[in-house]
Formats: C-alpha cells, sequence, structure tokens
C-alpha cells in the first residue's frame, strides 16, 4: 500500500513523459502486422490520459489568469480539422449509401481516430512543455526499423545479395506501403529534430507577461529531465540519433521494400530542406542580429546534411540500378493519365498495360497510380458528397466501367478520401495542414519549427501517392494533425509554455 503514493506521485511528476512514451510505443506499432488489441490498448489508455491532462491544464491556465494565444491560421486549422470530424458524422446521418458498413467504421476507425487526435494534442503539449522530449517520440519508429533488419539480414545472406525484398512475406511491415508510411514519417521527424536542433529559440522578453505568469513560470520551472545530456554531448548525440534513423530507412526503401515512392519521398524531404535552408541563409546573411548565428548553424548544417545527400546519393544510386521505372517515368505518366485514349485501367490484368512509343509497357505501378487517381478525380466531381466508406473505389465504378476488378483504392489517400466523403474529405484536412506549414513558415524562430514544417510536407506528399485512407492510415493522419495543432500553439505572445514544468 506504502508504494501507491508513490506510484501517484511519479503520475503526477512525469504523466507527460508516459504520454510522449505511449505515443512514442504506437507509432512503432501502428503500422506493424497483427498488432490492433496493442494499439486499442495505447489509444483507449493514451486517449483518457490526454483528455485528462488537457483538463488540469486548462484548469491550472484559469488558476494562473493566464491566456493563451494563437495564430488565427491556427485556429482556422483547428477548425478544419473540427469540419471533418462533423462532417464524418453528418454524412452517415443524411447522406449514407452503405449505413451498416458505415456504422461499422464509425464505431472501430473513426473513434479510434479521436482518441488519436487527443493522443497527439497532448503529446504536442508535452514537448511543448518539454521539448527535451521530442527525441523520444522518434524511438519506437526507430526501433521498429531495428527488428526490421534483424528480419532482413537472414533473407539477405540466404540470396547472396544486398536485396531482400519480400513483400509480403514475414516482415512485421506486411507489403511496402506500410514500411513506406513508417520509414518517411521517421525520416521527416528526424530531419526536423536535426533542424530544431541546430536552430535555437531566443530567450523570450518578459514584455507581456503579467506578475501572475512570471510566477507561474517560476513555480513550475524546476522539474528534471531525466533523459538530458549533458549540453556539450547534445551536439553529437542528436545529429548522430538523426542520421542513424535517416539512413536505415532509406536503406530499407532501397535493400528491403525496393520502393520507389519511399525513395522519392526521401528526395523530396531532402532536398526540400536543402533548398529551404539555401533560401533562409541567403534572405538572412547580411542581417547584423543573425549573421554570426547564422554562420555556425550554417556549417553544422552543411556539414550534417552533406552527410545525408552522400548516403542517399549512393541508396538511390543502387535503387535505380536495380528498378527501372525511373527512366521512363514522366513518359509513363503522360500515357497513364490519359484515361480515354488507354483504358487498360479497367482490368490491367486482363488488358495488360499501355505500350511506349518505342513497344515496351509502361510500368504496371506507375501507370495504376496516375490512371487510378486521374479517374478518381473525375468521379469526386460527379459524386461531390462521396460514398460514406472507405476503399469504395470499386463500388462507385459500378455501372459506370464493365468488369473493374482492380483494385478498391486509387494509391492516392488524399483522393481516397474524396471518394469516401466527398469534396470535403478532399480538401478539409490537406488544408489543414498546409495551413499549419504556413503558419510555422511565418512564425520565425518557433523552437519545433523544424518538426512542424517537415511533417507538413511529409503528410502532403506522402498521403497524395501512398493508400492510407483506411484504419490505421487514418488514425496516424489524425494524430499528427493533433500533434501538429499542438506544437503551433506555441508564440512569443504564449512562449511560457517551454518552461511550464509538469512534462
Amino acid at each position: 500500500m506504502a508504494t501507491l503514493p508513490a506510484i501517484k506521485l511519479f503520475f503526477k511528476k512525469f504523466n507527460g513523459l508516459v504520454i510522449v512514451l505511449m505515443s512514442s510505443l504506437l507509432l512503432g506499432i501502428w503500422a506493424v502486422e497483427s498488432t490492433i488489441a496493442l494499439r486499442n490498448i495505447l489509444l483507449w489508455v493514451g486517449g483518457i490520459a490526454s483528455l485528462d491532462y488537457w483538463f488540469h491544464f486548462y484548469v491550472e491556465l484559469k488558476k494562473k489568469k493566464i491566456q493563451l494565444h494563437l495564430h488565427f491560421l491556427v485556429y482556422l486549422a483547428l477548425g478544419l480539422v473540427a469540419a471533418m470530424m462533423v462532417w464524418v458524422l453528418v454524412h452517415y446521418l443524411f447522406f449514407t449509401i452503405d449505413p451498416l458498413r458505415q456504422l461499422h467504421e464509425l464505431k472501430s476507425t473513426w473513434v479510434r481516430a479521436c482518441l488519436a487526435i487527443a493522443l497527439g494534442s497532448a503529446t504536442g503539449l508535452c514537448l511543448l512543455r518539454n521539448r527535451r522530449y521530442l527525441p523520444i517520440l522518434w524511438l519506437g519508429l526507430l526501433c521498429s526499423f531495428f527488428v526490421l533488419i534483424y528480419q532482413y539480414i537472414p533473407k539477405a545472406l540466404l540470396n547472396n545479395s544486398f536485396f531482400g525484398t519480400d513483400y509480403y512475406g514475414d516482415y512485421i511491415y506486411w507489403a511496402k506501403f506500410n514500411g513506406v508510411l513508417a520509414g518517411t514519417l521517421l525520416i521527416a521527424g528526424l530531419l526536423g529534430l536535426l533542424i530544431d536542433q541546430f536552430v535555437s529559440v531566443p530567450k523570450r522578453s518578459n514584455l507581456g507577461n503579467t506578475l501572475n505568469q512570471q510566477k507561474f513560470i517560476a513555480e513550475n520551472s524546476a522539474q528534471t529531465n531525466v533523459f538530458a545530456a549533458p549540453e556539450g554531448q547534445q551536439d553529437y548525440l542528436i545529429p548522430a540519433y538523426s542520421l542513424l534513423g535517416i539512413f536505415v530507412a532509406i536503406y530499407s526503401f532501397v535493400f528491403i521494400f525496393d520502393a520507389k515512392a519511399g525513395v522519392g519521398l526521401a528526395i523530396i524531404l531532402i532536398v526540400f530542406w536543402i533548398g529551404f535552408g539555401l533560401i533562409h541563409l541567403l534572405k538572412n546573411a547580411n542581417h547584423p542580429l543573425h549573421r554570426d548565428s547564422i554562420s555556425s548553424i550554417s556549417r553544422k548544417a552543411l556539414l550534417f546534411f552533406m552527410l545525408i545527400l552522400a548516403v542517399l546519393t549512393l541508396l538511390t544510386y543502387k535503387h535505380m540500378k536495380n528498378n527501372p521505372g525511373w527512366e521512363n517515368l514522366f513518359t509513363d505518366i503522360a500515357i497513364s493519365a490519359d484515361v480515354e485514349k488507354y483504358t487498360n485501367w479497367h482490368n490491367p490484368v486482363k488488358l495488360g498495360y499501355p505500350l511506349r512509343e518505342s513497344g515496351e509497357s509502361v510500368r504496371p505501378n506507375t501507370y495504376e497510380r496516375v490512371s487510378w487517381g486521374v479517374v478518381g478525380l473525375q468521379l469526386i466531381q460527379e459524386q461531390p458528397f462521396g460514398y460514406g466508406v472507405f476503399r469504395s473505389f470499386a463500388q462507385q465504378l459500378r455501372g459506370k466501367v464493365d468488369n473493374f476488378t482492380s483494385a478498391v483504392y486509387t494509391h492516392s489517400a488524399w483522393i481516397d478520401l474524396g471518394l469516401a466523403f466527398g469534396v470535403p474529405g478532399l480538401v478539409l484536412l490537406p488544408l489543414a495542414i498546409l495551413l499549419l506549414l504556413l503558419n510555422a513558415i511565418l512564425t520565425g524562430r518557433h523552437p519545433f519549427r523544424g518538426t512542424i514544417i517537415s511533417m507538413c510536407v511529409a503528410l502532403l506528399v506522402l498521403y497524395s501517392v501512398g493508400e492510407y485512407a483506411f484504419q490505421h492510415g487514418i488514425e496516424i493522419l489524425l494524430y499528427f494533425c493533433g500533434l501538429l495543432l499542438a506544437l503551433s500553439m506555441w508564440t512569443y505572445r504564449n512562449s511560457e509554455l517551454d518552461d511550464l514544468s509538469q512534462a
């Protein structure tokens, strides 16, 4: 019995850390096969703990008379995410076509998605209040890729090759699209962590802080971070940690999943950050207040991004030699987009794939992604309220195309959301993420600016080219919506959030 007060004291002091650890574990298993029971437990326990966390935070703010000030873009993004959740319910009440199946998805996937929003937002709040927990968030995903490498090594040795591709074998990530989902999130998160490590946030001014606010900060600033490394070591630990995770994920894209989409997404993220960094450096190079800090930051960032780019270049070369789909990519896209001329998309198994002028067939995965995506957009235009359930592509084509037996999705989660929930499904969530991206770009030296920008870019592109508009893909998407919304709460006017200890 004596241990009960100690346990309560621990959870009162470290409840934020517990929430971050639950998020880390959940991210590590979310796309892993046969983990639905554990995912449900973590979502329910984490969701309830998150609501309790938010409640006590709100009570504390009221008690200390602290008022939060959010940018209107954050309010607008929050409204769009809320509108999407309301629209899902409204669609069932007034526009349902398959009520039994839609009700089942409401009671399963959408309930878990609501819990995911709660957990993601509470995790974001925890990170605002103790930003040193951020590396822990990506630890679960990194560990899952270590398990994947452990499974891969015997296959590679057996094949006497670096390639151990087995799309539907016994890897923890069944089918490459799950591996691409997890790997892209890991790369984006670690790139953001790396950027946030390089760019420090200046101490806030006391301007705008009331005496009550300052007292609140002083009372809550003594939290000890049990995961904190000595300050000098952090200069090396975080970059090493990030580089290791990025390398493992890209290596998996090339040698385990043979995933053109994964390699392409990694290239987009890294090239984006290099371009963004160059623009930022050129813009501020002559600014007297930033010149010295920019010089120091640029040297460190240049070194690490050159290492990342060198690794990416080597692995991409290996991937392109093994996967010939890159050579005629744009030609294949042009052919695939002409769905009226080339109707092979009705049933590629029976009709085969269109031919290039050279007489060679277009790449099957490119043709399917592009042609089904074009057809999906046409269906959304014809059926602006949507079908109401996930993976409804084939049902919506009945009566329009004879013998369409190809797929239940279009390979684009945004288009699939549009097929399920019409124009609102197509627009609301990506627009919310776009607004959060814009807010992070405009905010300036935000403590999580790199993480927010990196995750927003990754989600927008990843869900454009991946078939994730069902079950865990939706839950993960809304988890990150909650996380990014909470991280976007930081402004100079309420920057006391970084000092609130509780985390």
